[in-house]
């Protein structure tokens, strides 16, 4: 029976820390907004994407912890995305879609900038709309 209990427990507290998209230590989901936009960066060749959320914070970039990352048990950061696709479909796993996205590129040296405007779903999975 403990073997059971404990597999329980893992897939309870997986599934819970799969339900939140945590930017700068706040649960995105909890708050009552209905769009974000996830600003992706390439530092350079084998760079890791740097995946900035913009929810309507002011000042997203510059605080310390302003990059979307996955969290450890500890709510330690950990590794940065390695794509940008990796990061998007993370996004969308905790109940956000894609309703539009650009590609800006500034020219030789720059990194290119990929912008996602997310919409938050429905608890049913359909889009949320607001008239």
């Amino acid at each position: 029976m403990k073997p059971f209990s404990r597999l329980l427990f893992l897939i309870t507290i997986s599934v819970q820390a799969a339900a939140q998209l945590v930017v700068n230590r706040v649960n995105i989901n909890q708050l009552d907004i209905q769009y974000c936009q996830l600003i992706c960066e390439y530092p350079g060749l084998g760079g890791k994407a740097r995946v900035y959320v913009d929810y309507g914070q002011a000042d997203f970039r510059e605080r310390i912890n302003s990059e979307l990352r996955l969290f450890d048990e500890e709510g330690k950061p950990l590794e940065r995305f390695d794509t940008v696709m990796q990061a998007v479909n993370f996004v969308e796993k905790n109940g956000w879609e894609v309703v539009s996205f650009q590609v800006t590129h500034s020219g030789a040296g720059s990194s290119n900038q990929f912008i996602y405007l997310m919409r938050k779903k429905k608890q049913d999975g359909n889009p949320v709309f607001i008239r």
